[in-house]
């Protein structure tokens, strides 16, 4: 553990900060379930009602660390094309997910957020406002490619927990790989080509993207 944290020979000295950075390491290791009050203070060499001082409950350290995932985000070069700056804030909105996959966790069996990403949320809809759909077709538009992410990442969590790595492939990926080509002579052919579940986001994205500007 950082020796800011704790130091040999005596409890660290507590703060918000402190806290988080604990909260953090026990979360990217082992993933919202594994976030405890209690478990925050026996690593801090404390006590659970020391840390209630500092963080009111569970959800409020959850929301302060999403707050300093998306704080710690550095902004990119946007283009001028507002389909071009979909793909980037997308991309990057992924990316940062796929890193700290314990927020795709908070993100999905709560509602808790973070105010800090509201910035990427309002250039997102500015962009599909920009690309002629409605303010209604914008709304919808952000939930479609949200829901269509999220997906993908859960599959990527779930996979990687199982082992799942793309040069391990599991049943699946073996049995389309295996297709008898007299029965499923198309899936025999696309054998060697099948994407691998999380290589294939900028595909999707850019189809997504696509056939909603379309509506438009």
């Amino acid at each position: 553990m950082n020796d800011s944290v704790r130091r040999r020979g005596r409890p660290a000295r507590l703060s918000r900060e402190t806290i988080l950075t604990v909260a953090e390491e026990i979360v990217e290791s082992e993933g919202i379930a594994g976030l405890t009050m209690r478990g925050v203070a026996t690593r801090l060499s404390s006590s659970p009602m020391a840390i209630y001082r500092h963080v009111r409950d569970k959800d409020e350290l959850l929301l302060l660390l999403l707050d300093r995932i998306a704080a710690a985000l550095d902004r990119p070069e946007l283009p001028e094309n507002p389909r071009q700056r979909l793909v980037v804030l997308w991309r990057m909105i992924h990316d940062t997910l796929a890193a700290h996959p314990w927020v795709v966790s908070v993100l999905v069996s709560g509602d808790l957020a973070s105010r800090s990403i509201l910035w990427a949320v309002e250039e997102i809809l500015q962009a599909f406002l920009a690309c002629g759909l409605t303010r209604g077709q914008a709304a919808a538009a952000y939930r479609t490619v949200w829901q269509y992410t999220v997906g993908v990442l859960t599959i990527r969590i779930a996979m990687t927990r199982a082992g799942s790595e793309p040069e391990h492939p599991r049943f699946q990926a073996l049995m389309i790989a295996s297709a008898d080509p007299e029965q499923t002579p198309t899936i025999a052919s696309f054998a060697a080509e099948w994407p691998h579940p999380w290589e294939n986001y900028e595909y999707g994205l850019e189809s997504v993207l696509d056939g909603l500007i379309a509506r438009s």
